[in-house]
């Protein structure tokens, strides 16, 4: 407890000092990527501004009910987190990791299992609150002499001149940068303000998310059932608690939020072919609509976007977060690369390198989960007939289903070096 004291008092006080007008890099969005890429730039020497709305909250009490935003973290993420000091404040609030994957159709008889055992691998990954990442992260970047913080900054302008990025403050003036990087979200104001374009399409599904007890254990399992409306799935976290992401047609969200706890517990149960039982208790839920969104650019001269304010993608196998950790290593490698080099990191060049590095991975990401929510969309009988021998034949499938986990769960070719080892004090 006196740690976070400390913390928070250490962010206060960082709030009340910001007096420099020129940074090395400016990170805009202090959630989960943008804090990991303010980190990973400070911990190697670079003087960093993160602008976020408000100080996160450090404190933590186990007893707590687990929060409704969740994260698969994928190998590849836990040797990021690791690399950037934040998974020992994760070890000490609450994660779980999982040992197994199970696929299944409401059509047809197949299903498919994942195993760690059949891989070798001690898990398949973790389970994470949302929150309890960046507050580890937050409490890295507190040790971090390098980063500053500045909360409620209202961005009212950003301009590029002599090959430098200019943010316009209200009530500071104006804060200079070789690099400005957008981490704040799927509405990413510097992203409007640097005038790239996002390519979007609706998916017309909703998400509706929370956590809830079963009556069966979940065997450290999560579990996958394709229905007409869309996926539901169960990922398991601590005793008979799972968080739950069940995806729905939009007109149904409100309907779901409106339910009463029996009724959505009922529901649920009747989504999951009560596999884990009957839902016993349920906490607070939540739901936001489905989109893709892709910039059109993730670069310009001086100014880079990680993160959602990058891409967002069809949650069902929950990529996100993972993807977003793999753009802040890459873009922290490309402009730490440059600096040694003595080249000017901000430039488009330099930055291109970053966004020939990521765009097309995470395109791919992006297509293959819809290509998935196409395929067991229930709402033709030719794709039924095509789906009837899938699900049979890849559990049959050793080699691909390792081959397949292996690149969910540790990345694809040419990962950053931030996401390619352990720690070694971690080993």
């Amino acid at each position: 407890m006196n740690q976070v004291k400390e913390s928070k008092n250490k962010m206060d006080e960082q709030q009340n000092k910001i007096t420099e007008t020129f940074w090395d890099a400016i990170v805009v969005g202090g959630g989960m990527v943008g804090a990991a890429t303010a980190l990973g730039l400070g911990q190697k020497g670079m003087q960093v501004l993160l602008l976020e709305k408000t100080a996160v909250d450090l404190e933590w009490d186990k007893e707590s009910p687990c929060q409704i935003r969740v994260s698969a973290l994928t190998r590849a993420s836990e040797k990021i987190l690791k690399n950037l000091g934040a998974w020992k404040g994760i070890e000490n609030r609450r994660y779980h990791p999982f040992v197994a994957m199970h696929v299944w159709d409401e059509v047809t008889p197949g299903s498919v299992h994942f195993s760690a055992k059949d891989m070798h691998e001690p898990n398949l990954g973790y389970i994470a609150e949302n929150n309890v990442v960046q507050a580890a992260l937050w409490e890295c970047l507190n040790e971090c002499d390098n980063v500053k913080m500045l909360f409620s900054a209202n961005i009212k302008g950003l301009e590029f001149e002599n090959n430098q990025a200019c943010l316009s403050i209200e009530n500071l003036g104006q804060l200079q940068t070789e690099l400005v990087i957008g981490a704040d979200g799927a509405f990413s104001k510097v992203r409007q303000l640097a005038s790239i374009g996002m390519d979007t399409h609706d998916y017309e599904q909703c998400a509706v998310v929370g956590c809830v007890k079963t009556e069966l254990p979940h065997e450290d399992t999560c579990w996958q059932r394709y229905t007409k409306d869309g996926p539901f799935a169960f990922l398991s976290m601590e005793n008979n608690v799972s968080s739950i992401a069940w995806y729905l047609p939009i007109e149904k969200m409100q309907w779901a939020l409106e339910l009463s706890d029996e009724e959505f517990a009922r529901e649920i149960s009747m989504a999951s072919d009560f596999r884990l039982g009957q839902v016993v208790e349920v906490s607070e839920r939540g739901a936001f609509p489905l989109v893709r969104r892709h910039a059109e650019h993730y670069v310009k001269p001086n100014f880079a976007l990680v993160g959602d304010a990058a891409h967002t993608i069809h949650p069902q196998a929950g990529q996100g977060v993972n993807l977003g950790l793999l753009d802040a290593a890459a873009l922290v490698e490309t402009v730490l690369n440059a600096k040694q080099a003595n080249k000017a990191w901000g430039s488009f060049s330099v930055l291109r390198k970053y966004e020939r590095w990521r765009r097309g991975d995470n395109a791919l990401v992006q297509r293959s989960m819809e290509g998935f929510d196409w395929l067991f969309k229930q709402d033709a009988s030719l794709k039924t007939l095509v789906r009837k021998p899938f699900l049979p034949l890849a559990n049959k499938l050793t080699l691909v289903k390792s081959w397949l986990m292996g690149q969910v769960l540790n990345g694809r070719e040419a990962l950053p070096e931030l996401a390619k080892k352990f720690p070694r004090e971690s080993r």
